[in-house]
């Protein structure tokens, strides 16, 4: 079957359906009715942004998100498999909402003369985990496959990357030289980040605590970590700052103003992490909730024992970055 015979087939299904139920100057990615219930779902797009509304048929949404489309979690098909599907994500707190739509391909002319059959469905999760799943009632699914949602990510500069299941800016390209360097211990490949990269806007772990007086002035925390020592903790926008015997021996970030010399940054996708890194780090995939990393060291137990931990939201982009020293 031909690429082109796929595009005509899937146009048919796309201007078969009805496009009602989209904010005004938007068109449909996918829509139907949910089985079992008397409710509607309508995922919508525009070159701006793109909506999800689920509600009952005909009536106000009962939960109506939307998201700037370069940031909003499209999956394309991948290319194989029996049916073409794609799916959008929508998040809201804690929520999660997987709204998809699909049918079967068509494998000879004889094929194109039959009605496909069509899917679709809404899949909830709650911090990661599974809440509840709704099908779609086939006749009423809209979905057409090619250009929209997709070709929109593409002209704003992004690539689908389907090994970390996020999608990379443009400008974000691959270094010439690892950021994760190798390190070796007992004939183990380890990787390792530079000293040079624990560091948030210009602030590095092991500064003393006489450089950081412009930023402010630090709050004695009662024993934090358990370990039976009082710190100081510097509160900033969107960063903290531990300190103990005059010296910075933690950092936290949730906010993408305060930048490692790589680029790094809350909000950066997990396929834009990679390429900044250069590699997935040991013991880590490049679909991980968080990657793991200690400061390069000739010794196998460097002193400070610094450690960078990236972790991912739902969202799958950074969430939060942290730099501890273990020896503290």
């Amino acid at each position: 079957m031909k690429f082109g015979m796929y595009l005509l087939f899937a146009g048919a299904l796309w201007t078969a359906q009805a496009h009602a139920g989209c904010p005004q100057g938007q068109e449909a990615f996918t829509s139907c009715q949910i089985e079992g219930r008397n409710t509607e779902v309508f995922v919508c797009f525009d070159d701006q942004v793109a909506t999800y509304s689920y509600g009952p048929i005909g009536g106000t949404p009962d939960l109506f998100l939307s998201e700037p489309v370069e940031r909003v979690d499209f999956e394309p098909w991948p290319g194989s498999s029996v049916s073409i599907f794609e799916s959008v994500t929508f998040y809201s707190g804690d929520y999660a909402y997987n709204v998809g739509g699909g049918f079967d391909r068509p494998f000879s002319e004889e094929d194109l003369k039959h009605e496909p059959r069509r899917f679709g469905w809404v899949e909830v999760t709650e911090s990661g985990e599974h809440a509840a799943s709704l099908e779609c009632v086939p006749d009423t699914v809209s979905y057409g496959f090619g250009g929209g949602i997709h070709d929109i990510k593409v002209a704003a500069g992004q690539t689908w990357d389907s090994y970390s299941f996020t999608w990379v800016s443009d400008h974000i390209q691959p270094i010439p030289t690892s950021t994760l360097q190798e390190s070796q211990y007992k004939n183990v490949i380890e990787h390792c980040l530079p000293a040079t990269e624990f560091s948030l806007g210009g602030v590095h772990m092991g500064d003393p605590l006489s450089a950081l007086g412009k930023l402010g002035s630090p709050e004695t925390i009662e024993d934090p970590d358990g370990r039976g020592e009082a710190i100081d903790r510097m509160t900033l926008v969107g960063m903290h700052l531990d300190i103990f015997q005059d010296v910075v021996v933690a950092m936290s970030t949730t906010s993408p103003n305060w930048e490692m010399p790589s680029g790094l940054r809350v909000g950066l996708t997990r396929g834009e992490v990679i390429r900044l890194l250069g590699r997935v780090p040991n013991g880590y995939t490049a679909t991980s909730r968080s990657f793991t990393a200690y400061v390069c060291s000739d010794i196998p137990l460097p002193d400070p024992e610094w450690t960078m931990v990236i972790e991912f939201g739902q969202d799958k982009r950074v969430d939060r970055i942290y730099f501890v020293n273990l020896s503290y």
